[in-house]
């Protein structure tokens, strides 16, 4: 890690609130000009179908800008944004709340996260099923897969993959609710995260100050949290009675879910690659967990590089003018991303 560390160029570690202030200013800017543009040009097209095809494309872009600021907000989790806690605190609770994120929240799981990625009994997002698990859920018994050795034969390979297979149709309709809804499962009931059996699931959230996943010294941050998102829902609802609920929709909720998409496709593949272990207790090191994840070149839609290793690393300072920090991402077309999340849902 030190080695890692020290290959980096000082001047990326440097943060600076200027600078992040006016990524934000340009992806409002960005943000708004959109709005704008759709509210003068869409209405005005001749047919239902370009109309349609407008709004959709109006989606997809406010989607893409509206990501930008939920990294941002992000970066300020990290305290990557500036060198001033409150500052960072102060914009990310503003920018999450408007994606109806409870940053607090968010914050302190995702810290977790970090600090024990890859680690099956302790991670907090994205906990793999085991094979074992997997096998009993689907009705089977797992010591019939299994031999002395530890290895499977030809025949009892053939059987496993006859049960654990799942039909295109199925992998299609998980995949659609995982990145429509996946986002949203996770912060109310604590989807991929660790297993509670003795709590309801409904208990473990991250809206509940009384939530497994918090301490007692965190009740007061999960209600400023819960207080953002409030304000965020009120605003919706405001908007919704002057303006009409479906215009809300295409100008907020539509971009909203592409974020969501975006963020789950973003984060699972980079946790998730047939090259990527996950480790139990006593083979798990915080170096071995933080290698655990798979850099990935998006092309236009951006890059995610080392950010299980380098997490205080501002984001935008990873492309720096003495070149490129990593050469060897992986070149991540989205259908390849695509199958990826198909491959996991069998294996």
């Amino acid at each position: 890690m030190k080695q890692i560390l020290e290959s980096i160029p000082a001047d990326c570690f440097h943060r600076s609130a200027v600078r992040g202030l006016s990524y934000v200013l340009r992806d409002l800017l960005l943000i708004a000009s959109t709005c704008l543009a759709a509210q003068y040009t869409i209405p005005k097209l001749p047919t239902l179908g370009l109309r349609i095809l407008g709004w959709m494309t109006y989606g997809f872009l406010q989607g893409c800008f509206a990501t930008g600021i939920w990294v941002l907000a992000h970066e300020c989790g990290h305290q990557a944004f500036s060198c001033s806690r409150k500052l960072n605190d102060f914009i990310g609770w503003v920018l999450h709340s408007a994606l109806l994120v409870p940053y607090f929240a968010w914050q302190i799981t995702h810290g977790k996260h970090h600090k024990a990625t890859g680690h099956m009994s302790k991670d907090m997002v994205l906990v793999p099923k085991t094979l074992s698990s997997l096998i009993i859920r689907r009705g089977g018994d797992p010591s019939q897969f299994l031999s002395k050795n530890h290895e499977r034969t030809e025949e009892q390979e053939s059987k496993l993959h006859d049960l654990i297979e799942e039909t295109p149709l199925a992998s299609m309709y998980v995949f659609i609710r995982q990145q429509t809804l996946g986002w949203l499962g996770y912060l109310t009931l604590n989807l991929t995260g660790q297993k509670y059996p003795k709590l309801s699931k409904w208990s473990v959230n991250h809206f509940n100050p009384k939530s497994p996943l918090f301490s007692e010294l965190h009740y007061n941050k999960i209600l400023l949290s819960d207080a953002g998102v409030a304000l965020t829902i009120i605003a919706l609802a405001l908007a919704s009675r002057k303006w009409s609920f479906l215009t809300v929709v295409r100008y907020y909720f539509v971009p909203y879910f592409w974020v969501n998409h975006w963020l789950v496709l973003i984060t699972y593949i980079q946790h998730t690659d047939p090259a990527l272990p996950h480790y139990r207790e006593g083979a798990w090191t915080f170096q071995r967990g933080a290698a655990a994840t798979m850099d990935r070149d998006f092309g236009f839609i951006g890059q995610y590089l080392f950010h299980d290793i380098l997490k205080v690393l501002p984001s935008l300072a990873r492309i720096t003018g003495k070149g490129r920090l990593i050469e060897d991402a992986r070149s991540t077309p989205l259908l390849f991303a695509y199958s990826v999340l198909s491959w996991s849902r069998s294996y």
